[in-house]
């Protein structure tokens, strides 16, 4: 797993970032994963005062339960979608803060407005993908 190269540590808790839009239950991310990497999960309370549509940084978005122990705490993020990295930088820092030794993300989505001129570069650099599972994003 390169999120393991990259950071130093397996993961060994998880975290989804939580909806901004005020929806009930178990997220819907979470609710895919389910038990599947065997790792614990991190809840998070939201400050509602930032609303769905704030697309900036904020220290105190999130509020993670960290889980307070002597062994170290490696979260990883698992987000569904990518629009600024507010939410998910928010995130990180929170955990950060809250006593997580190392912070990941994996992005499992990108939203790309075809009208914003910024993102034409990337439509053009990905007109032809080439997708190697074997291949850690992060090495580029």
């Amino acid at each position: 797993m390169c999120v393991t190269v990259r950071t130093g540590a397996f993961p060994t808790h998880v975290i989804t970032v939580p909806s901004t839009r005020s929806r009930a239950g178990v997220h819907p991310l979470a609710d895919l994963v389910g038990e599947r990497l065997r790792l614990p999960w991190i809840t998070s309370a939201v400050k509602p005062s930032y609303g769905p549509d704030d697309h900036d940084f904020h220290a105190d978005w999130f509020t993670p339960s960290v889980p307070r122990s002597p062994a170290p705490v490696h979260a990883l993020i698992l987000e569904d979608t990518w629009t600024t990295g507010a939410r998910t930088q928010s995130l990180a820092h929170a955990l950060k803060v809250a006593g997580a030794t190392t912070v990941a993300a994996v992005v499992l989505g990108r939203h790309v407005d075809p009208n914003y001129a910024p993102a034409r570069q990337l439509l053009n650099a990905i007109a032809s993908p080439v997708f190697d599972t074997n291949r850690c994003a992060a090495e580029d």
